[in-house]
């Protein structure tokens, strides 16, 4: 190929058989879905419309659906046509729709590092948009970060309650944490934390982790803890939250619908926690509070 040439794009196509018949003819639908059953289909699916039924049967190629068809022809009371079209690619569409997203003032949050700008000098986290646990992109998980960066953190020990994919641990500790413990009750979320630890060179002592509860801490105080979770899990967990906490640390609550702020502010006070700041996004509110000495 010629230096310059431009490259030839293989499309891929769908071969499919639309077949129509009256919603209401059941042995219709039992005549297609048995010769459906011998052909040589990939899969079907069915809409609905107006009293008729439409099957959208597909196969790999022309010939396959072609022979489908011949089986088909004798049916009554069944409209069959032959279409073709590209193929969607599904995954090609998800990694052209990652970016970079762009947090408070200080962070960068992206699925991949290639995606982070080489020139940047904000703080980068690198998590990718397919984990369902916290990938920056949710209000409350910015709100989260933006409320982070706002405070005074250098050598602290933090604590990341409800941690889901890391990103609040992950954030502590490019804010200047020395270290940052993340659990989450979910199994689910273990691959994910440790996975992200090790996408965004954080050594295994900075960063433990492990799948609980707040009692399986034996030991220890924090400076900083995080919890953006559901706020009637916030609220049962307060007490046990603020006996770890040292006096005059900070806890981070968010995950909070806005209707349901006055809530938490009010059960936060009963364990001596004074909120000195708070920001709302959409819906969601989240809140930082002191532990009084």
């Amino acid at each position: 190929m010629p230096r310059g040439a431009p490259a030839t794009i293989r499309r891929v196509k769908d071969y499919i058989l639309e077949i129509a018949y009256d919603t209401a003819d059941e042995m219709a639908e039992e005549l297609v879905m048995a010769r459906l059953f011998t052909a040589e289909s990939t899969g079907s699916s069915s809409t609905e419309a107006a009293g008729r039924t439409t099957v959208s049967a597909y196969f790999d190629s022309a010939a396959e659906r072609d022979s489908a068809l011949a089986d088909l022809r004798d049916l009554e009371r069944v409209d069959v046509r032959s279409v073709e079209r590209d193929r969607i690619d599904w995954l090609e569409r998800y990694e052209q729709s990652l970016e970079a997203m762009w947090i408070g003032s200080r962070f960068v949050v992206a699925p991949d590092a290639a995606l982070i700008p080489t020139d940047t000098d904000r703080l980068t986290l690198v998590v990718p948009q397919e984990q369902a646990f916290g990938t920056g992109s949710h209000e409350t998980t910015s709100l989260c970060i933006e409320l982070l960066e706002t405070l005074a953190v250098g050598g602290e020990c933090g604590l990341d309650i409800g941690s889901g994919s890391g990103i609040l641990a992950l954030a502590m500790l490019r804010l200047g944490a020395s270290r940052a413990i993340a659990f989450d009750n979910d199994v689910d979320a273990f691959g994910a934390l440790r996975d992200n630890r090790m996408r965004n060179g954080i050594a295994e002592p900075q960063m433990p982790i492990f799948i609980g509860s707040v009692e399986a801490l034996r030991g220890g105080s924090f400076d900083l803890a995080t919890m953006n979770i559901l706020p009637d899990v916030i609220i049962a967990l307060l007490p046990q939250v603020v006996a770890r906490l040292r006096p005059g640390g900070t806890l981070l609550l968010s995950g909070i619908l806005t209707t349901r702020s006055d809530e938490v502010v009010r059960a936060a006070a009963l364990h001596t926690l004074r909120l000195f700041d708070a920001r709302e996004r959409e819906e969601w509110w989240a809140g930082v509070f002191e532990l009084k000495r």
